[in-house]
């Protein structure tokens, strides 16, 4: 199981800020062989025989023989008669090999030279060896069923001895031994949630305990001494940890460089360590990370007792089965103690040609430096490449950097230089190899193409015409760049509305600039600036407006009138005063309710004038509009001509008409009983209204007696009053009049009075 730190790609962008990740790099020759399925129904254990050139695998009940391959798995043959072998375990000379045979109660002694059975030596009946292991000159197993176990030994002379450990066990318990011949034995059994775990002296035959303890592994499937039998190393699915357990009192003694996680381990004679679960990992006893891991296929898991390493530690060998615990399958692992070296390039990006670089390798491994190293051992060669050396040429001294946990596990290699011109650049780094790290080698394109960088303005929103103003802007890029480009600018207002080169201005050594004008045209002047980016970078274009200042005009709309009777021609005038280029002006007319017209456009006469006619049917707003010019600025003045509406009269009910002084007055008579006053406004809009008043002459003055509040027009638009007679005085003088007003919104005519009608009631009836 891999250790955890920080992923290289992050370590690369740490070292230079803003960089590019160029890999990752080969990992070297390191490919293993295929998977090869094993032809058994199930697995049991495995022992390797490399003097003899052979492995053998055992397949637990229900299988009939012992499995014989060469080294790489192939030419496969069986050891027949082997009833359900389990346990394996090679004598110190290596030319037996023991097979436990729990269902026979005894343990089969092959010849590793001839392949055939020499002896099967009886434990006794119910005993049901099943783990082997060889220690102190002596063949030791463990035996027993559930419940009951223990450790049996089997002498030079072939003589079985039962409960070597007086002690006992409650259930079989599995042996380990170092991988090279020594007097070390550890066994365990599980005991529920915990295993029993004891460690052993072996010697003339005998064993003597050195420490017993209950350790928190929960699914005890393997075991294993480390070579010089200090240490044990426990696996687990369940809470797995690196730790090492101590023979002497099986206390916790420090860390393996990884942890022992999963169903299996195995220790090379040197002492590196193999584990596997859903990978076979190896890793060395002391120090961090690993050298190699496999990940098995998704349906498989490696098997107990299922790793063996080769005596050399050229390789390990594993077998993984499914989750029914069939299906075995080998793997063989080559060169297990080297750890896989991957080469991350990163440079500074995006690179224009004649740019300043620095390109830096980083290797990386699952493997760790030790202690004292700061950088991998062996050497590192870059060569360059581009349109210049095609064939390459070596950077002769690249800067080394030791490494910096955890900005850089495994130190870094830099080369400094210039992007060409033309062309592309790459490099090649190879990597010798050196002590427990494998070589490894790898090209790098190095990406160099013309870029655009930022460009930033600032301008005054507004300016004085004929006044100076500065435009000044930042090109950034990211990192310090190739002095090189100009900054061309082109100005466009209103007497150029296509726009005319303005000038030019020079990009300082921060890639700051400046464009000084003094603007003569008015209004919105637009500086486009364009940085022609030189030999080395791509154009980049940003523009500015500033809003350039103009007089305002003098400019008037009259009428000939205020207010017209519908239908009446209106005469319009627009005065322009002092302007600079333009003496255009329009006039428009915008009747209530409808859209604006425009009555006339063009110069206006040497008096500034321009006269237009129109007819009036409503309230109509009367406009006119100067556009502007390069030094005044446009402006738009409005009058409102309004229409008066028709008013028309008559009186209902007088009897005959009278005159009083010089005023002609309608006489009633009471006996008539109403006064009806009538008043129609043409044109009638639905909206409007009217309200009539009565006013009643006493004491040498008219005072109001009465009043109807704004009443709407009929449909044909009349409204008609009426007042009761007998609330008139009898001989007294008497007037009456309307008043309309328009709608509050959308009034097509303006407010009027109607004249007033003067009446006199006396009382009787006319005779």
């Amino acid at each position: 199981m891999k250790s955890a730190r920080i992923s290289v790609p992050t370590t690369a962008a740490l070292l230079l800020g803003l960089t590019t990740v160029i890999g990752p790099g080969a990992t070297g020759s390191y490919a293993a062989p295929s998977d090869t399925p094993l032809p058994l129904a199930h697995f049991a254990h495995l022992v390797v025989d490399a003097p003899h050139g052979h492995l053998f695998f055992s397949g637990g009940a229900g299988t009939d023989g012992i499995l014989v391959t060469d080294l790489d798995g192939g030419h496969p043959t069986t050891i027949g008669d082997e009833p359900g072998a389990t346990g394996l375990a090679l004598s110190a000379d290596g030319s037996t090999l023991y097979a436990a045979l729990p269902g026979q109660d005894a343990i089969s002694v092959i010849s590793t030279a001839k392949l055939t059975e020499s002896a099967r030596l009886s434990t006794g009946s119910g005993t049901r060896p099943d783990s082997l292991a060889v220690a102190g000159g002596t063949l030791w197993f463990g035996y027993g069923t559930a419940g009951a176990g223990g450790i049996g030994s089997v002498d030079g002379t072939g003589a079985v001895a039962l409960r070597q450990d007086p002690d006992g066990w409650t259930a079989p318990p599995m042996l380990a031994t170092t991988p090279t011949p020594s007097g070390a034995l550890a066994a365990a059994a599980q005991t529920g949630g915990t295993s029993a775990v004891v460690t052993y002296r072996a010697e003339d035959g005998a064993l003597t305990r050195q420490a017993a303890k209950e350790l928190p592994v929960p699914d005890l499937s393997d075991i294993a001494l480390t070579a010089d039998g200090t240490h044990l190393a426990v696996p687990t699915v369940h809470g797995a940890t690196a730790d090492r357990y101590r023979t002497s009192d099986l206390a916790v003694d420090g860390l393996f460089a990884d942890g022992v996680y999963g169903k299996a381990v195995a220790v090379a004679a040197d002492g590196t360590l193999a584990a596997g679960s859903h990978s076979l990992v190896t890793f060395p006893e002391a120090g961090e990370g690993e050298y190699t891991e496999y990940t098995w296929a998704r349906d498989l898991d490696s098997a107990p007792h299922g790793l063996a390493w080769a005596p050399d530690g050229s390789r390990v060998y594993g077998v993984a089965v499914d989750a029914a615990g069939g299906t075995p399958t080998l793997h063989i692992a080559t060169a297990p103690e080297t750890a896989p070296v991957t080469l991350y390039g990163k440079t500074t990006t995006p690179l224009a040609p004649g740019e300043a670089y620095s390109f830096v390798v980083s290797p990386a491994s699952s493997l760790a430096l030790g202690a004292g190293q700061s950088l991998l051992p062996g050497t590192v060669r870059i060569t360059r490449y581009d349109d210049a050396d095609p064939d390459g040429v070596l950077v002769p001294d690249p800067i080394t950097t030791p490494a910096r946990i955890p900005v850089d596990f495994f130190g870094s290699y830099r080369v400094d230089g210039t992007a060409p011109s033309t062309g592309g650049l790459s490099f090649r780094v190879e990597y010798s190899g050196g002590g427990a790290y494998g070589p490894a080698a790898r090209p790098f394109d190095v990406p160099v193409a013309k870029y655009a960088p930022a460009m930033a303005l600032t301008a005054p929103a507004t300016a004085a015409r004929a006044g100076a103003l500065t435009v000044t802007g930042r090109l950034t890029w990211p990192h310090p760049q190739v002095r090189t480009g100009t900054v061309h600018v082109v100005k466009t207002d209103a007497a150029h509305p296509s726009g005319y080169p303005a000038g030019t201005a020079s990009v300082a050594a921060d890639g700051t600039f400046a464009f000084h004008d003094t603007p003569q045209v008015g209004g919105t002047n637009t500086y486009a600036l364009t940085y022609d980016g030189g030999m080395s970078y791509l154009p980049v274009t940003a523009s500015a407006k500033v809003q350039v200042s103009r007089a305002t005009p003098a400019l008037t709309v009259t009428a000939n009138a205020k207010s017209y009777r519908s239908g009446t021609t209106a005469k319009v005038t627009a005065h322009l005063g002092t302007t600079y280029d333009s003496r255009t002006v329009t006039l428009y007319a915008q009747p209530a309710g409808a859209s604006r017209t425009q009555l006339k456009s063009g110069k206006v006469d040497a008096h500034g004038n321009l006269t237009a006619s129109y007819k009036i049917t409503r309230n109509t707003v009367l406009s006119a509009a100067f556009t502007g010019d390069y030094r005044y600025a446009p402006r738009t003045v409005t009058t409102t001509a309004t229409v008066t509406p028709t008013t028309r009269t008559q009186v209902q009910g007088p009897v005959s008409t009278t005159r009083i002084g010089s005023t002609t007055y309608r006489v009633f008579y009471k006996s008539e009983a109403t006064m009806g006053f009538d008043v129609q406004v043409t044109p009638r809009q639905s909206g409007g209204c009217t309200t009539v008043y009565v006013e009643h002459y006493q004491s040498g003055s008219w005072h109001q007696v009465a009043a109807k509040s704004c009443v709407a027009l009929y449909g044909d638009g009349w409204y008609g009053y009426s007042r009761s007679l007998k609330l008139f005085t009898s001989n007294d003088r008497y007037r009456v009049r309307a008043h309309y007003t328009p709608p509050a919104k959308g009034a097509q005519t303006g407010s009027t009075w109607t004249a007033w009608t003067y009446l006199t009631v006396r009382p009787g009836s006319p005779r």
